[in-house]
């Protein structure tokens, strides 16, 4: 099977943002409905803002909107003491180094949403390793261009399905933290890996 990633912001200059609107409408993640919200709500402003950018992928054969990313770039810091020696070696390449509180803060790329579309065929033309892989592609080309080895995601604190996902895709945990969302706390682990 072969797929075509495209981004909101090329659909968009191509086609129109009506058009837009209309292809994300039949996207739906099932399993999340906070993957939905952002691509139907957020993504394109986003993508126009250069705040995150949407990558939609489709099917080759059937050409359905088969899943979605969004990558930008952000800050994020690392408390020493849970890395290893070989880890920190690396991210002090790229880091600020704050000996006072053990930690080290690098400019990232972080996968900030990836869903599946399960409109699409139940959600059978594309697996997670596959979409998470096709993301992973495109940091590889900004890695080339700008530099930058770090990768990070954040998921919710105790789905353990999506943290064994994101180990068996190479991602260890490094840290969590707390958000109040709609008056709700809400605890996000983090997990990385260094890009090959």
């Amino acid at each position: 099977m072969g797929y075509t990633v495209e981004s909101l912001a090329t659909i968009s200059a191509a086609r129109g943002d009506a058009f837009v609107q209309k292809l994300i409408s039949g996207f739906s993640c099932r399993h999340n409905p906070e993957i939905d919200g952002y691509l139907q709500n957020r993504a394109l402003d986003f993508t126009k803002k250069s705040m995150t950018v949407t990558h939609l992928v489709f099917d080759d054969e059937t050409k359905l909107l088969v899943g979605y990313f969004a990558l930008t770039h952000k800050p994020v810091t690392f408390k020493a003491d849970i890395l290893s020696g070989s880890q920190r070696k690396r991210i002090e390449r790229f880091a600020k180094v704050n000996h006072e509180s053990g930690t080290y803060t690098v400019s990232a790329f972080l996968v900030a949403q990836i869903g599946k579309n399960y409109l699409a065929n139940g959600g059978d033309l594309i697996t997670g390793e596959t979409l998470l892989s096709l993301a992973r592609n495109r940091l590889l080309i900004a890695k080339e261009q700008i530099g930058g080895q770090i990768v990070f995601v954040e998921m919710e604190h105790g789905n353990e399905f999506l943290a064994k996902f994101y180990r068996d895709n190479g991602f260890a945990i490094f840290g969590s933290r707390d958000e109040n969302e709609n008056g709700k706390p809400i605890t996000y682990d983090q997990l990385f890996l260094f890009l090959k």
